[in-house]
């Protein structure tokens, strides 16, 4: 049987018909003033004038490791990478890899530099994009490697420094494995030796504050140390569940955690080392804002800090970055290196 139609169906069709062809109009009208959609991969090139305005000042705390200066602010590069940290959520690797075309990461390194921002930290396989903006955006960032590398990490350093890597470090997963699970100090020594050969400073990585220990036990020490640091009071660190849990480096589940200790046994051991360390996961993906967590790493001992930081987040980072060192490098119980 055919469904009768009363009067109220036919005003309500007329008016959601009428609905739809007004906001019709409306997204037109919109899309014609341009204001649809102020950000998103159509914003294209670099604009100074728009994607600087708020900055205080470009950075001006600079460091050096071996001969190699770097911005006492690096921009981390595991999201530029679609590696990104994302908790449980499945789907985010493949969102950052779609935000992140080539001209986006120009864009991304062309903010930092206008900031002051003059080193990024990632992986091997981001060599590409790098040696590309180099050579066809001019650019000058520089470029630490953290030889992730299908081949080994020393593969991975050689390919680094090959596509001008300025330093290098073992990866802290490698890293991780190799001190806390295997207890192999020849890994590291010939990661040391090997890479020292490439003629960059060379580093170590890791998560666990084990690895730092067994590395300085064994005399297997770095030129400067990747290590990470954050917090671990929020909610969703399972700090005691995860160490019951049969997994080597004890750290958090559903990529909630990014270290085995609180952060200050992290800055009282570290405060024992001469090297110069760059802190990482200062942020814990996310679990924090720069404005709490940055000043709590440079003043429990970080000499450097890596954080990811998308195009729109620089200016403000740099900013909280340049309050922390308006007067000169704030006073710490662990002298400054670099």
């Amino acid at each position: 049987m055919k469904k009768s139609i009363n009067r109220r169906d036919l005003i309500f069709g007329g008016a959601s018909l009428a609905a739809l062809g007004g906001a019709a109009a409306y997204t037109k009208i919109m899309r014609a003033k341009d204001t649809v959609r102020t950000t998103g991969p159509e914003i294209g090139a670099f604009n100074p004038k728009r994607d600087l305005a708020g900055l205080g000042h470009p950075m001006t705390a600079y460091a050096k490791i071996g001969k190699v200066e770097l911005s006492r602010l690096i921009l981390g590069g595991n999201m530029i990478g679609g590696w990104a940290h994302c908790r449980d959520m499945s789907f985010y690797d493949r969102l950052v890899k779609a935000y992140f075309t080539d001209e986006r990461v120009f864009r991304n390194f062309r903010i930092a530099e206008a900031c002051g921002v003059n080193t990024i930290l990632t992986n091997p396989a981001l060599r590409r994009v790098i040696n590309r903006y180099w050579r066809e955006e001019g650019g000058k960032i520089k470029f630490i490697s953290d030889c992730g590398y299908k081949g080994g990490v020393i593969k991975g350093a050689i390919a680094s420094v090959e596509n001008g890597a300025s330093l290098v470090y073992c990866h802290g997963g490698h890293a991780d494995k190799a001190a806390v699970v295997k207890k192999d100090w020849k890994f590291f020594r010939e990661y040391l030796d090997e890479s020292r050969k490439l003629g960059v400073p060379v580093g170590i990585g890791c998560h666990c504050l084990a690895t730092v220990k067994f590395c300085v036990e064994h005399d297997c020490l770095p030129d400067f140390w990747m290590k990470t640091v954050h917090r671990v009071d929020y909610p969703t660190a399972h700090l005691g569940e995860d160490r019951k849990k049969p997994q080597p480096t004890g750290l958090g589940v559903y990529d909630n955690r990014f270290v085995d200790t609180p952060p200050q046994e992290v800055f009282d051991y570290m405060a024992t080392r001469p090297e110069p360390w760059i802190a990482f996961k200062v942020l814990g993906a996310g679990i924090e804002h720069p404005r709490e967590a940055f000043p709590v790493a440079y003043k429990g001992g970080a000499d450097f800090i890596c954080c990811g930081m998308y195009d729109y987040q620089v200016v403000e980072d740099v900013n909280v970055a340049n309050d922390i060192f308006a007067n000169g490098l704030p006073a710490r119980p662990r002298p400054w290196h670099g």
